[in-house]
């Protein structure tokens, strides 16, 4: 608007359009990857004249940083100045959290109450952490702990129960997750809110990739960072199994983590480092996996994979290993094969695949339109909104 632009007056008794919900996201980051990637997405696809997001990272992280910048209407604002490693394990992050909780936690207490937020949803354990402290004195707000993994045997210590007491509402990013949480929230009532993928803008920039593909081989394809329970070693194992039967194959393993090393050098030793390639990360993931035949992923556990979601909606048929967060997005046989943790049954799935060009077809048609129907970030975003009518309705 110019100076000198015209203003009105609104009549007295005119109709004044409701003002947008202040809601707060906070996220402890490791870079760009699924889970900052997926709740870029769910930023990219809010209603502004509804929702007024703010996005809170615990830490700084000039990486992610730039990435949110790229949402129209986003706000960002980091809770501490300090640059965080990205630890080997958990537990000794969050043993180094103890020592800054306190800041963390009254910093927090100041941020939200300086937003007026009415609602604040914090990701992760190290956010929930982070918000503790005020899901206990700032009742005007109602908060949400999402759990982006499954909990595992070590992950559902008691103490858990009194990190999630003071939350309104705790929920899970796939059905494997909302069931891991039951026993250690009040009531065992959780909510699953599952990962979305904007399906129409990857379809659309995978459009623009150059295709290159090599003839006569056909190209398998995982996408995950590299850290031992993604189980990329297992890949390895089966691939060299399959590399005896089917030779006319080759491997992408896209992601970076400090397993890469031992992951090249176990290529070596399994006699297969000609047919496969690490490339590290990548930014266009998404030219990568059209340029590629199927996909394959053996994590141990997930919240809900973002690349699985990414491979199905761009065509892929996939052979996944059983595991919660990953099992539940396909149907087997249908979109793709589920395999139990055996190097000699994931390659015999592979060799179905790489026989049959049609069956790969068919899986692949059926991925999308799973993703289409199940896994688009517009249900992502009205499961969200359902939560957040509800929560205010109760205020």
């Amino acid at each position: 608007m110019t100076d000198d632009a015209p203003t009105t007056r609104p009549a007295r008794n005119s109709a004044q359009p409701p003002m947008p919900v202040s809601v707060a996201h906070v996220l402890r980051t490791y870079g760009v990857h699924g889970g900052e990637r997926q709740l870029a997405r769910l930023f990219a696809a809010e209603d502004p004249a509804r929702y007024k997001i703010t996005f809170l990272s615990i830490y700084n992280n000039p990486e992610c940083e730039d990435y949110f910048a790229r949402i129209p209407g986003l706000r960002q604002k980091i809770v501490l100045g300090l640059k965080a490693p990205v630890f080997p394990a958990l537990r000794s992050e969050m043993l180094l959290l103890l020592l800054v909780l306190p800041v963390l936690q009254v910093r927090m207490l100041y941020l939200l109450a300086a937003g007026r937020h009415r609602i604040c949803v914090a990701h992760g354990i190290q956010a929930a952490a982070a918000c503790w402290l005020a899901a206990w004195f700032m009742p005007r707000i109602r908060f949400v702990y999402v759990h982006r993994g499954t909990k595992s045997e070590a992950g559902s210590h008691p103490i858990f129960k009194l990190l999630y007491r003071p939350f309104d509402v705790v929920a899970g990013v796939s059905v494997a997750t909302a069931a891991s949480l039951t026993s250690l929230v009040r009531g065992g009532r959780v909510l699953t809110l599952e990962n979305g993928i904007d399906w129409q803008a990857f379809v659309s920039a995978a459009a623009d990739c150059e295709r290159h593909h090599p003839p006569g081989i056909v190209t398998l394809i995982s996408s995950a960072r590299l850290l031992p329970h993604k189980a990329q070693a297992f890949l390895l194992q089966a691939f060299a199994v399959l590399v005896r039967e089917r030779p006319n194959v080759e491997l992408i393993v896209a992601g970076d983590g400090p397993e890469r090393d031992n992951l090249i050098a176990l290529a070596g030793r399994l006699g297969i480092a000609d047919k496969v390639r690490f490339p590290g990360h990548v930014t266009d993931i998404n030219c990568r996996i059209v340029n590629s035949d199927i996909f394959v992923h053996a994590s141990e556990v997930e919240g809900m994979s973002n690349a699985v979601l990414e491979a199905m909606t761009l065509g892929l048929p996939s052979v996944v290993v059983d595991a919660p967060g990953v099992s539940e997005c396909h149907i087997e046989g249908d979109t793709g094969f589920i395999v139990e943790r055996n190097p000699n049954a994931m390659a015999a799935r592979l060799i179905a695949l790489i026989d049959d060009a049609e069956l790969r077809a068919r899986m692949g048609r059926r991925a999308r339109q799973r993703v289409e129907e199940q896994y688009s970030i517009a249900a992502n975003v009205e499961r969200y909104h359902a939560m957040y009518a509800e929560l205010l309705a109760g205020a």
